[in-house]
């Protein structure tokens, strides 16, 4: 394996994504009891098969993405490995105390 990144770069990321047919999507809040959201790559099949994932589009992925402050980190060959990882105190979903809140309030 040979891990690429850290990277923030959107074409980067999406260019990886489309090599390796992954999709961006989110596990829904309320399946975290109330934790912030997650973001990952996955591929269409696994993702359209569980309740508690959303598939996103490109833009609403990014957003997401930078507004949370997180770096991508994966596999440069053909392992399929990645990983989002928090890079910043950008997070909306953490207090000043770095305590989860609830992002509906």
């Amino acid at each position: 394996m040979s891990i690429a990144g850290p990277t923030t770069n959107h074409d980067e990321i999406r260019q990886w994504a489309e090599k390796h047919q992954a999709v961006p999507t989110e596990l829904l809040p309320d399946h975290l009891n109330h934790e912030p959201l997650v973001l990952r790559m996955m591929l269409p099949r696994m993702a359209a098969d569980r309740k508690d994932i959303r598939v996103l589009s490109w833009e609403e992925f990014f957003t997401k993405f930078d507004l949370l402050g997180l770096t991508f980190v994966y596999d440069s060959n053909s392992s399929g490995y990645n990983e989002l990882l928090q890079i910043d105190s950008r997070n909306p979903y953490r207090s000043a105390r770095d305590q989860p809140i609830d992002p509906h309030n």
